[in-house]
């Protein structure tokens, strides 16, 4: 597994974080700052659990993969 880099940027307000594989195999989560402090962190730890979960490397739906993140 690669690293793992966490940045904050605008993105728009129904978007609270995302995660994107580079091809170095690296895990770029990318925090939406405008949103409270509070939501930053829960998105955080949402994004880390689809990491740790390997849902970047399954053929489940993403529907699946969120119900799951979201549960853990």
């Amino acid at each position: 597994m690669g690293d793992i880099y966490i940045r904050g940027i605008e993105l728009p307000l129904t978007v609270k974080g995302v995660t994107v594989v580079d091809s170095d195999g690296n895990f770029n989560v990318y925090i939406n700052i405008l949103l409270s402090h509070a939501v930053q962190q829960k998105a955080t730890k949402h994004e880390l659990k689809h990491i740790k979960s390997g849902h970047f490397y399954d053929y489940e739906p993403v529907v699946y993969n969120e119900l799951e993140a979201d549960a853990i």
